[in-house]
């Protein structure tokens, strides 16, 4: 039996829901939905992806400090830990090969995503792909999540592995039962992100104007058909001759600036304009939020229904 096979094993004995991964990519159909069993796991001894990912599910929730600053991420957890020391004390700090963490707990009341503000060294161009942005995001259940914890983590041009997870003082989902994982208020989540918006601020960084904050807005519905959108290829068009476009010729890497709802946005690349059940969607990498015509918003029983079905044991 293969060493991932018994770490998978063992996450599945200590109540966690394993994953097949290909680095940080679940591989198999329906992972969000399919929970697999203690002979599906051994299934994938033969399997030639190397890495494996867990589902958060339940009361499992991650502080992801995406952060590429190692004095920054050790105050934070300086300042964290002062806070709620059972983290580090009973918690699980995953690492993949950089200054780059994630810290693994439960909470109280599930969430979805709670992000601090988005930061870049002062002077940096925020929407150059080349410009390193610095910021936490914490995950509950209730958005579809997972995070790759064992194997691989990333691999060069010829196929061979640069960095793989690990994590710190021996403890990992294959040696800590879940329900010894420290259960912190969702109010922590919350100070987690508020307290590197301050560490940021006082390390000289610039906040990224538009950045969300707080439980994130992910979707806003404020297009009109007359919403002039500044394009990369096509020059200035209206929403509606968007639609058009996007129906008739499906073009890929359609992209605009973000001039639309930010006067200082303007990369002409630095928007990603897609289709969805939603319609025309702009989206925006930096914050995160994706733009629709105001006549797309949900019904609030739609709505109500999405969280049922987010909830809901039987998916």
């Amino acid at each position: 039996m293969q060493a991932r096979t018994q770490f998978r094993l063992a996450m599945l004995e200590n109540g966690y829901w394993p994953l097949l991964n290909d680095c940080k990519r679940p591989i198999e159909k329906n992972w969000q939905k399919k929970r697999p069993d203690r002979v599906e796991v051994l299934s994938w001894d033969r399997s030639l992806f190397a890495s494996t990912g867990m589902k958060i599910d339940d009361d499992l929730a991650v502080i992801d400090v995406d952060v590429a600053d190692a004095s920054l991420v050790e105050a934070l957890a300086s300042a964290f830990g002062a806070r709620f020391p059972m983290l580090f004390g009973f918690g699980l700090v995953r690492h993949a090969g950089n200054v780059k963490e994630a810290w693994i707990a439960r909470v109280d009341e599930p969430f979805r995503r709670i992000p601090s503000r988005r930061w870049v060294r002062r002077g940096d161009d925020p929407d150059d792909p080349a410009t390193v942005k610095h910021l936490v995001e914490c995950f509950g259940s209730l958005g579809t999540r997972q995070f790759a914890v064992d194997g691989p983590h990333t691999r060069n041009g010829m196929g061979e592995v640069v960095s793989t997870y690990r994590f710190a003082g021996g403890m990992s989902p294959a040696t800590t039962p879940r329900t010894s994982l420290p259960m912190l208020p969702k109010a922590a989540y919350e100070q987690a992100c508020d307290l590197f918006d301050e560490i940021a601020a006082a390390a000289g960084l610039t906040v990224v104007k538009g950045g969300s904050h707080g439980e994130a807005e992910l979707r806003r519905f404020e297009l009109d058909a007359d919403t002039e959108i500044e394009t990369r290829d096509h020059g200035v068009m209206t929403v509606a001759e968007l639609e058009r476009l996007v129906r008739k010729q499906h073009p890929r890497d359609l992209r605009c600036s973000g001039t639309f709802h930010d006067p200082t946005r303007v990369r002409t690349d630095s928007h990603l304009i897609n289709w969805g059940r939603h319609g025309l969607g702009i989206w925006d990498a930096m914050a995160e939020t994706t733009w629709h015509r105001r006549e797309r918003v949900p019904s609030a029983r739609f709505e109500f229904l999405a969280q049922l079905m987010e909830r809901s044991p039987f998916q």
